[in-house]
């Protein structure tokens, strides 16, 4: 008897039909395909929405801080570090199409992977600016010396406590006085070698942290280019620090429209940077051009539902608490001028206002900030 192989297609999980039909838009499959043929269509896209790219280079990280969700990251996604090879092609397609910028940052701490200079230093040949959000517990002197040579434009570290017992009690897995070390030998270290990286450095303000906020503001004001006080957000369902309203207060976060593109550490396309367990994924951008995905129907159809307010179409979107007012969320920031319910309005990266679509004009930076870059 002779034995028949069929083979078996396949399934590609980056197609169009199954990202729309992977449970993370509120439709049935046949009502899918009737809204995407009756909304209107656009110009096709062909340069990049917005001048930024985010690259996760990795979703691992050495702390468990009590405002972040990892304990629903665990076992929400896949983990891993960016493949290197992968990035660079990245990187050039995303040139070609205007980028200005990289954020080597995702959900998780960028310099747990030993690569991330070998990424900085790519991105600088191809005169891109570049930036990262790290928790500075990995500051050594040596590792500090790498980032600043590597060409680094700009690094923003969390420090959320003034004292062993309140950052220790935020940032839970760190230590405080080993950290407050590296960040004071990293900025020693870049005044000596006459380096332009700016550093900045943010602050939650929480109940276990908040008798620590005018220490913070008093002691690294002076010490850094810039700093920032926020008080928490939702991670979307991932924490409940802010009041979720009626629908009719919802408004676009500007993201799906002018958002910076973000590639997770397996190239999955995905809103932003809130979406921490990859729940609306657009596409994969090492498998597929990013001009397909930014021009596919998953991603349409996602512009759609934020320019007619029909958030529901996305649930996940439509539980997010950037959807809502939220001018009370910045404390104090001595990076630019703006009140603060045009603040919240920008990226908190390259500054861009997302909502508007436009670049925050270099005159309503702070003069120490802007000026970093002739240091």
């Amino acid at each position: 008897m002779t034995t028949v192989i069929i083979p078996i297609k396949p399934v590609d999980r980056y197609g169009d039909e199954p990202l729309l039909n992977d449970g993370s838009v509120a439709l049935a499959h046949d009502r899918i395909a009737a809204k995407l043929r009756a909304i209107p269509v656009d110009e096709p896209i062909t340069r990049l929405l917005h001048p930024e790219v985010r690259y996760e280079v990795t979703d691992h990280c050495n702390a468990t801080c009590i405002m972040c969700p990892r304990d629903k990251h665990e076992h929400g996604r896949e983990h891993g570090i960016m493949d290197q090879s992968q990035y660079e092609r990245s990187i050039d397609e995303v040139v070609a199409l205007g980028a200005k910028q990289v954020v080597l940052t995702g959900f998780g701490e960028p310099m747990l992977d030993r690569r991330l200079e070998d990424k900085i230093a790519y991105a600088d040949r191809k005169g891109l600016s570049t930036y990262f959000i790290t928790n500075g517990s990995a500051l050594t002197p040596k590792r500090s010396r790498k980032l600043i040579e590597s060409g680094l434009s700009e690094m923003r570290v969390s420090f959320y406590g003034m004292r062993p017992e309140t950052y220790n009690a935020v940032m839970q897995g760190l230590d405080f006085d080993r950290t407050m070390k590296g960040i004071l030998e990293f900025l020693r270290l870049r005044d000596e070698l006459r380096a332009h990286t700016r550093v900045q450095i943010s602050y939650l303000e929480l109940e276990q942290n908040k008798s620590d906020t005018q220490a913070f503001r008093e002691f690294w004001e002076p010490k850094v280019d810039a700093i920032e006080i926020w008080k928490p957000h939702n991670w979307v369902d991932g924490r409940d620090y802010r009041e979720l309203l009626a629908d009719s207060y919802k408004k676009s976060c500007g993201r799906p429209e002018n958002g910076p593109l973000q590639i997770q550490w397996n190239g999955e396309v995905i809103p932003c940077c809130f979406d921490f367990n990859n729940q609306i994924i657009l596409g994969n951008a090492f498998e597929r051009p990013v001009l397909d995905i930014l021009n596919g129907p998953k991603y349409r159809l996602l512009r759609h539902a934020h320019r007619s307010r029909e958030f529901r179409l996305f649930p996940h979107c439509d539980k997010c608490d950037q959807l809502l007012p939220h001018a009370d969320a910045l404390i104090y920031t001595n990076r630019h001028n703006l009140p603060p319910e045009e603040a919240v309005k920008l990226s908190n990266t390259d500054l861009y206002n997302l909502a508007d679509g436009r670049q925050l004009e270099a005159e309503r930076l702070s003069e120490r900030y802007r000026g970093r870059d002739g240091a």
